[in-house]
């Protein structure tokens, strides 16, 4: 009996490296992506800018 639980525990650790199962190793995101509107300043046309994953993002007027 002892001998068959053995040997089930073997067969499910044999994928994963002598563990049950797979260890997380991805952490969280610190920032969120933010993703600017931009309008044109003629037609007043909106349109989204490339996203970026920072804490503060600025838009200055050009």
């Amino acid at each position: 009996m002892l001998n068959h639980g053995r040997r089930r525990l073997e067969r499910k650790k044999r994928g994963y490296g002598s563990f049950p199962k797979e260890i997380f190793h991805k952490n969280a995101k610190l920032n969120k992506r933010t993703l600017p509107m931009l309008e044109c300043s003629e037609c007043n046309k909106k349109h989204y800018a490339k996203s970026y994953r920072v804490k503060r993002l600025e838009l200055q007027e050009a």
